[in-house]
C-alpha cells in the first residue's frame, strides 16, 4: 500500500512544555510506528492552510485572536491548551494537512494518507481553543469535501469525545460524526442521546464506552 505521509518539522516546535502530556515526543513515536509498518510511505508537506477554507468552520475572530496571541509570545489559553510563537504555523500547517492528504488521495499518488501532525483539533469549537486543540483540522477536510458535494464520514476513536467536531456538524446533516470514547471523561460530552438537532438530526452516533475498555 502506497501511503501519504502528510507532516512538517514545524510540529515539532510547536512547543507545550516539559510533561505536558501533548509533546512532541508524540509525533516522534508516530513516526516511528510509520516506519515499522509494512507500507510504501510518500513524504507529503504540510502546506499552511489558506483564510478561506479556515474561515469554513471559524470565526475570523478567533482566527485573529489566535493570530495575535501566538505572535505575542503565546502562553497557556487555558489549562490544557499551551502556545508559543511557532504555534500560529504550526496551527495552519495541521489545519492544511488534511486537504493535502485529500488531493493526494484524489491524483491517485497514494492509497491512503496519515496526516502526522500537532496541534491536534477535535476539541477546537468554532470560536474556543481547547484540550489542546487550536484549529479543527479533521471538521475543515470534512467540511471542504462536504461542500464539494461528497459523502463525508468522521470516525473518532480518541479516547475523549470530539465535542468541538460534533458541534461543527450537529445542526447540518452533511457529514456524518461517529465517536467511541470513555464516558464518564474529558469533555464531558458524547452521551448517547446526543444525536444532533434540527437538520442534523441522526448525523452524530455517540458511543460511550466504560473506562480502560478495549478490543
Amino acid at each position: 500500500m502506497r501511503l501519504a505521509v502528510v507532516t512538517h518539522e514545524v510540529f515539532l516546535a510547536h512547543d507545550t512544555g516539559s510533561g505536558h502530556p501533548e509533546r512532541p515526543d508524540r509525533l516522534a513515536a508516530a513516526h516511528a510506528g510509520l516506519e515499522l509498518s509494512q507500507a510504501q510511505l510518500i513524504p507529503i508537506e504540510a502546506p499552511p492552510i489558506d483564510d478561506v477554507e479556515l474561515r469554513r468552520v471559524h470565526s475570523p475572530d478567533y482566527i485573529e485572536a489566535i493570530r495575535r496571541f501566538c505572535a505575542s509570545g503565546g502562553g497557556a489559553i487555558d489549562a490544557d491548551t499551551v502556545v508559543v510563537g511557532e504555534s500560529w504555523e504550526a496551527s495552519l500547517r495541521a489545519a492544511g494537512a488534511g486537504l493535502a492528504a485529500i488531493e493526494t488521495v484524489a491524483a491517485g499518488a497514494a492509497d491512503a494518507a496519515f496526516c502526522a501532525v500537532r496541534p491536534p483539533g477535535h476539541h477546537a469549537t468554532p470560536s474556543r481553543a481547547m484540550g489542546f486543540c487550536i484549529f479543527n483540522n479533521i471538521a475543515i477536510a470534512a467540511r471542504h469535501l462536504a461542500d464539494a458535494g461528497e459523502r463525508v464520514v468522521i470516525l473518532d476513536v480518541d479516547v475523549h469525545h470530539g465535542n468541538g467536531t460534533q458541534k461543527m456538524f450537529d445542526t447540518h446533516g452533511d457529514v456524518l460524526y461517529l465517536s467511541l470514547h470513555e464516558f464518564p471523561a474529558y469533555p464531558g460530552t458524547g452521551w448517547i442521546d446526543e444525536t444532533g438537532t434540527g437538520g442534523g438530526e441522526g448525523s452524530v452516533i455517540n458511543v460511550p464506552l466504560p473506562a480502560n475498555s478495549a478490543g
